[in-house]
């Protein structure tokens, strides 16, 4: 009897051994996760990856390392994740214009966002109306990341674009002859409709361009004015043009192979995350702006509020933009059926200017949103996996 127990504590202690060392294997060979933003760590995008890896680390037993620059620049994110490289990433599909044309179709139809109806926030109505476009009503832009071997989580975008200036805009006079650097092609058209001259600069060289005259204005976010030190030569905030926000963004798409690695429940967070990361991205892009458009006086800046001789003639330039882009994206990259799918995307733009009216400065109702109108209807155990 006492040699049969002490046979079974030698047996018990045996399998305590195998399962405490496979667990420790297990541990030791847990992987990481590789999330690649092309930005600095002071960037709203590196901080909404860093606060969606914190989410998946408390609801999970997955890891995610967020990498800022050091792994992927903006240019090779796309076809890093693709190729797994990274497992996820904050991507840009105008960068590459052939590849994602349907996913560049509504992004180009940002400017509708800040004409009719006045929101605080357009970015966050405009991110609400990508993802929910893309996911519920366009099968071509989630092939196109099918076919770059990614999983797409939603959309986010900036504030509303406006102009940072040396020289004032008061008039419309006043915007014939100005030098206008232009980071997209309907900001270029909007720029010479008016008289003006489009510069396309990278954004790292905008501050030395400004600091030696090539450019009067650049059109971009109030948030540039921290994140590219344009403080420092800003004379006037022209608010409200040209209007529209930056939304060709895929803020972190995901390696399909990495996402069909993952199991049912893994997914099911992530998606919980992908309202928040986009949520995140959309409000800190928000409020760095508002805290530098307040700070502007203090600064020695001029903030321009523009008349509604100004503001009336820009609606109607977007108006006629529309149209420029339907012929664009039909001639040039082979959509079809153009003229219904802007019709959708200024119909959910519209939508999402009205959920999103009293909320842009409450990031996480923000989330409880985009988690209810958009990623609590994506199936976790069936998406992405085929």
């Amino acid at each position: 009897m006492k040699r049969l127990t002490i046979f079974r504590a030698a047996i018990a202690a045996t399998v305590l051994s195998m399962v405490a060392g496979t667990a420790m294997v297990t541990d030791a060979s847990a992987k990481t996760l590789k999330s690649a933003v092309g930005l600095a760590t002071s960037s709203a995008q590196f901080y909404a990856h860093q606060r969606f890896a914190d989410y998946v680390k408390e609801h999970s037993d997955l890891k995610i390392k967020v990498f800022s620059m050091s792994l992927l620049n903006l240019k090779e994110t796309p076809p890093g994740v693709r190729d797994g490289i990274a497992d996820m990433g904050f991507v840009l599909p105008p960068y590459y214009p052939a590849e994602y044309a349907e996913n560049n179709l509504p992004a180009n139809l940002s400017m509708l966002s800040t004409t009719g109806r006045q929101v605080e926030s357009p970015g966050a109505a405009m991110a609400g109306a990508t993802s929910e476009y893309t996911y519920f009503h366009c099968p071509e832009c989630l092939a196109e990341y099918k076919k770059q071997n990614q999983i797409y989580l939603g959309t986010g975008a900036s504030p509303t674009y406006i102009n940072l200036c040396t020289t004032p805009l008061r008039s419309l006079e006043d915007l014939k002859g100005k030098k206008y650097r232009s980071g997209a092609a309907n900001f270029g058209r909007w720029a010479e409709h008016f008289g003006g001259i489009k510069v396309s600069i990278p954004g790292n060289d905008i501050y030395e361009a400004m600091d030696q005259g090539v450019i009067d204005c650049a059109m971009l976010s109030a948030t540039e004015l921290t994140n590219l030190s344009l403080f420092d030569l800003t004379k006037f905030v022209v608010r409200r043009i040209p209007g529209g926000v930056f939304s060709g963004v895929a803020t972190i798409n995901v390696n399909r192979d990495s996402w069909q690695d993952l199991t049912t429940a893994e997914r099911k967070v992530f998606l919980q995350g992908a309202a928040r990361i986009n949520a995140d991205l959309t409000w800190k892009y928000y409020s760095d702006a508002k805290k530098n458009i307040d700070a502007s006086p203090a600064k020695g800046i001029e903030v321009i509020e523009p008349g509604p001789e100004i503001m009336k003639a820009s609606g109607e330039f977007v108006k006629g933009d529309v149209k420029i882009i339907a012929a664009q994206f039909t001639k040039d990259y082979g959509l079809k059926n153009v003229d219904p799918k802007i019709a959708k995307i200024t119909e959910l733009i519209e939508k999402w200017k009205g959920l999103t009216a009293d909320i842009a400065d409450d990031p996480e109702a923000l989330t409880k949103l985009y988690w209810d109108e958009i990623f609590s209807k994506i199936d976790p155990a069936t998406f992405g996996m085929k």
